[in-house]
């Protein structure tokens, strides 16, 4: 009777470990072509940080300049809000009055 008991233990146990290479197996495919896009993501940052490699000595200057120009179209849009309030001032002026 133990040595049946010890068949079966050893039976299932390999029955056991067949499922877990299966099942690892299966997940073995997805991995390998999600690895093939991380790759694919990889090469095109390493051309992007080539590309932009020239940027970085004016990068400073970069952001200086659109500091201010952000700043000149904030000063713009004040004037714009300035002139549309006149411009409404002066269409109530203009309309005929009944």
């Amino acid at each position: 009777m133990k040595l049946l008991l010890t068949i079966v233990s050893v039976l299932a146990g390999w029955a056991l470990l067949g499922e877990l290479l299966v099942g690892l197996l299966a997940i073995l495919k997805p991995l390998e072509r999600i690895r093939g896009s991380l790759q694919q993501i990889a090469m095109g940052v390493r051309a992007i940080e080539r590309e932009t490699a020239p940027l970085g000595p004016r990068a400073e200057a970069l952001a200086a300049t659109l500091g201010e120009a952000g700043g000149a179209v904030e000063a713009a849009g004040g004037r714009l809000g300035d002139v549309d309030r006149d411009f409404d001032a002066a269409a109530a002026a203009l309309r005929p009055r009944s």
